[in-house]
This record gives structure tokens, C-alpha cells and sequence, in this order.
């Protein structure tokens, strides 16, 4: 079995492949560190990828209840599909005349070292637009973003619902910061991904049945949108923001894999489509939110909570001819204090670095599964879900599985829930301390009907107990974990 880490900016460059099926079956192979939350046990998971690109990682579910879908009228208006400029037309350099590295916070190590030359950007062959009102940014206003990727044979999605609109299945998610993200694919083979804001499900639904797009370009049935809203941009906020990377470096929490901090060096983009300083100041204000400046060295830079990624925040400043970027799972606040320290090394302490990264990946590369033992029932021969623990780099995880696909999520003293969507089925997994309640029921409440599970007792070395449901119908519920004495302990979606 193997639990895969989401996709971050440091892993971009080798995530995307235009020959992938991203969305496809997830073979366990092997085993890989973890960088914390829910993860995909299998090769890379898609819906992770598409939600980076398309500006995050889903974090909770809708709670407005089902869309109504519209009777949906298909016209052709004058919205001609847009194709992303092409950045580069010859091998990308690597960062070869300078190496950066940063003074990490106590009890972080690097993990990562790594100059990479590319002989093409990482986001080509993926089209993308942004449509927004004239006032609108991250969190204000009315806008929203569609990329599309190719491979997407399957829907998957952490933290949605299902639903049905005409041929198309969608995973929709509202996340904490008010933004909706809806994930489907088109034809069995191209993966759509809608990040929007101050947008209504209702809306979404129509906005997603009315998109015609490829692996290039996107384009509309139905443009109702343009009547307060216009095209800002069709290039991919990462590559305007970050440039292509090149040189990598990842620091870890030695005594926390989920925690880590990400540099990435890149060349500046010289072409006036996607270099240019409006691109870059357009992308910021979608992609972080807010937009705090501060100044590294005497540059000009910019941090903020990335759109999408509960509290992973970026950092992000242009020195000469090298774009740097900074990333880590804590409040921007910090995340200046450590984008301050980034500095240029020598070769030879670049390369003492890689040793470094080498000997820890070996030294956090122990993978320990345990027994799996089966929790959910359904309405289907679909719906069972087996759970066991796990150690990975020597931090206790728990790997959830159904047919080929599972989540490996990590434990905390509190009551969970997470949820992932998975084709036509969603999965519901929690997982209860028993410092929290020595036993307990999984309350699932859709269109009425209720379904109550109880939390089962695995092994009593284990300090929390389980359970799980597969919920076969499409459309919004809710989840409630009830301990011993009735009291709720963790609700799903989150208010």
C-alpha cells in the first residue's frame, strides 16, 4: 500500500504529464512521505492536481443544500475558446549561477534538494481562464477560474458532495474561506476544475454543463456570465507566479512530516503573455488572499494564504532574474520571518544540502501497515471500506481503502470527519480518541433517511475507535459523530 502526499509546489514539475490519466486507477506500489491531511493512497491523485492548478485543495463540503439543476438551453454566443500562450519555445535553463536556501525554523531538516532544467513549462498543454467582476479579488467581488487537463478518465475529490447534472457528475466543496470548488470530467478523458467566488451551486451547475473545453482551451454554450463579468486572464496563475522551477529545496519538521517548508528558484519569464508584471499582479490577487507586502534584501515581495489551501501560505519575490518562491503550512505572518532568512549558497553548500536531503529521505522512508479491518455497509456491493493504521516516517496515519482506491488521513486528539467523493460514490471516514468518548455512533443524514453506524473498537492498544459509511446516491447530507452519552463531537460540512 502505498499513501501518496498531495501535490505541492514543489512537486509540480514532476507531477504534471500530458500523457498521465490523472484522474485514472491508483495502484498501491510503494510507500512515500507524508506532508500531512487527507492524502490519496496510490500514485498521484488528480483531483489534488487539478484543485492546485485551479487554486487548491478542497477543505470542506457545501452547506446550502442540493442545486436545483437549471433546464439548461444550449446556444452558441460569442465566446470563442481561448488558448494559453505557449511560455516557452526552447529548453528552460536551470538556476546554475545561484543557489538559494533559507534559515528553517528549529526542528527542520531539508528533505528535498534538487536543480531540475526543463524542456518545457509545467503547466503546457493545459487550458485555463479567469473571469471576474471589475472590483473582484480573491475574497471580494464575484469571479471564477476553469482549468482543464487531460487523462481524467474518473471524478475524484476530497471533502464534496455528488451530484448529477445531466451527463456530468460534479464534486462540489465549499472551503472555510468562502470559495466553492467543482471538479468533473468531460467525455471520460478531460478533467475541468471551477474555483469561484461569491458564486451560488445553483449557478455552478449551469456555469459547468455550459463549458465545451480540450486539454487547450476552454469555451462556453452558454455565456450569461459576460453580462457583469469579463475575461482577466487565460494564463495558469502558477507559472506567472512562480515562474518554471528549477532549483527545489524542501525543509521538514523532524518530529512532524505533515510540516514542512518549499522553495522553489526560477528563471523570470521574459515573454510579454506571461512575464509581464500585470500577468504576475493579476495571479497574486486570485491565487493569495490577502495580498500582504513586505520586502526581503530590498525586494518587493508579496505573501498570502493560498485560495483553496486551508492554511498553507506563499510568499512569493523576483531578484535580478530569478523568481522565488516560498511555501509552508503556517499563517503568513510566519511564513515572512522564514522568507526573510532565504539567502545564496555556495556550490558546495548546495551540495552538502542534497547530501543532507538523501540521508533523511532514507532515514523517513519506514512504512508500517497494520491489520485492515472492514467498517462500512451501504446500499451497493461498492460501499465496503476497510481501515488500518499505519506509520510513515514515524508519524501514526490511518489508511482507508475501497476497491483500488483508499485515504490515508493522520489522527489528531479530536473527533474527525472527512469525506471523498470517488466517481459515483462518496465515502464517509471518522475516526473518534477515546479520550473523547469510549464509544460512539456515525449519524448520516441525506434527503431525509438516516443511517446510523457504530464507531468499532479495532484493537484495544489503539487510542481512538472507527467507522465508516459509502453514501450511493448523489446529492448534499450531513454527518454527525455522537459520543456515548449522545453529545455531538464532529460535524460534516463544517460550519
Amino acid at each position: 500500500m502505498k499513501t501518496e502526499r498531495l501535490p505541492e509546489i514543489i512537486q509540480v514539475i514532476e507531477l504534471i504529464d500530458d500523457d498521465s490519466d490523472a484522474f485514472g486507477d491508483r495502484q498501491r506500489t510503494g510507500t512515500s512521505n507524508d506532508t500531512g491531511g487527507p492524502r490519496w493512497i496510490g500514485p498521484v491523485a488528480a483531483a489534488a492536481l487539478a484543485s492546485l492548478i485551479g487554486y487548491g485543495v478542497i477543505t470542506s463540503a457545501s452547506t446550502n443544500g442540493a442545486p436545483k439543476t437549471a433546464s439548461i438551453t444550449t446556444t452558441t454566443v460569442a465566446s470563442t475558446p481561448t488558448t494559453r500562450p505557449d511560455p516557452a519555445s526552447s529548453v528552460v535553463p536551470a538556476v546554475a549561477d545561484a543557489y538559494y536556501a533559507a534559515d528553517p525554523p528549529p526542528g527542520f531538516t531539508v528533505q528535498y534538494a534538487n536543480v531540475q532544467p526543463l524542456d518545457h513549462p509545467p503547466f503546457q498543454g493545459y487550458g485555463y481562464e479567469l473571469w471576474a467582476t471589475p472590483d473582484a479579488s480573491a475574497s471580494s467581488g464575484r469571479w471564477f477560474s476553469v482549468v482543464t487537463y487531460s487523462g481524467a478518465s474518473t471524478l475524484t475529490a476530497p471533502d464534496a458532495y455528488l451530484l448529477v447534472a445531466g451527463p456530468l457528475s460534479l464534486a462540489i466543496s465549499h472551503t472555510a474561506s468562502g470559495h466553492t470548488i467543482t471538479q468533473f470530467s468531460e467525455n471520460g478523458r478531460i478533467g475541468v476544475t471551477i474555483t469561484s467566488f461569491g458564486w451560488t451551486d445553483d449557478d455552478l451547475v449551469r456555469l459547468a454543463t455550459s463549458i465545451q473545453a480540450d486539454e487547450h482551451s476552454v469555451g462556453f454554450t452558454d455565456a450569461w456570465f459576460q453580462s457583469d463579468l469579463a475575461l482577466v486572464s487565460n494564463v495558469q496563475p502558477w507559472l506567472a507566479v512562480q515562474s518554471i522551477p528549477a532549483e527545489q529545496i524542501s525543509y521538514m519538521a523532524t518530529s512532524d512530516p505533515a510540516n514542512n517548508v518549499v522553495i522553489t528558484v526560477g528563471h523570470r519569464l521574459q515573454l510579454d503573455e506571461v512575464g509581464s508584471a500585470d500577468q504576475r499582479q493579476i495571479a497574486m490577487r486570485f491565487l493569495l488572499d490577502p495580498n500582504v507586502p513586505f520586502n526581503v534584501d530590498g525586494q518587493q515581495a508579496v505573501a498570502g494564504t493560498i485560495v483553496g489551501q486551508g492554511d498553507r501560505a506563499l510568499a512569493t519575490w523576483i531578484s535580478g532574474d530569478h523568481v522565488i518562491t516560498v511555501s509552508a503550512n503556517m499563517p503568513a505572518s510566519q511564513l515572512i520571518n522564514v522568507a526573510r532568512t532565504v539567502h545564496q549558497v555556495s556550490a558546495r553548500e548546495w551540495d552538502g544540502m542534497r547530501f543532507q536531503a538523501e540521508h533523511n529521505q532514507v532515514s523517513t522512508s519506514r512504512y508500517e501497515h497494520g491489520s485492515a479491518h472492514t467498517l462500512a455497509s451501504g446500499s451497493d456491493t461498492n460501499s465496503e471500506v476497510t481501515m488500518a493504521t499505519a506509520v510513515v516516517g514515524g508519524q501514526r496515519q490511518i489508511s482507508w481503502s475501497w476497491g483500488s482506491n483508499g485515504l490515508a488521513t493522520t489522527p489528531t486528539d479530536v473527533a474527525q470527519i472527512h469525506t471523498m467523493v470517488d466517481t459515483d460514490h462518496t465515502y464517509v471516514l471518522a475516526d473518534l480518541p477515546r479520550n473523547v468518548s469510549s464509544s460512539g455512533f456515525l449519524n448520516v443524514v441525506q434527503n431525509g433517511h438516516q443511517f446510523v453506524m457504530p464507531f468499532i473498537d479495532v484493537d484495544p492498544s489503539v487510542d481512538r475507535t472507527f467507522a465508516a459509511f459509502t453514501v450511493a446516491l448523489p446529492g448534499p447530507f450531513t454527518v454527525e459523530i455522537l459520543g456515548a452519552d449522545g453529545a455531538v463531537q464532529a460535524v460534516w460540512p463544517k460550519p
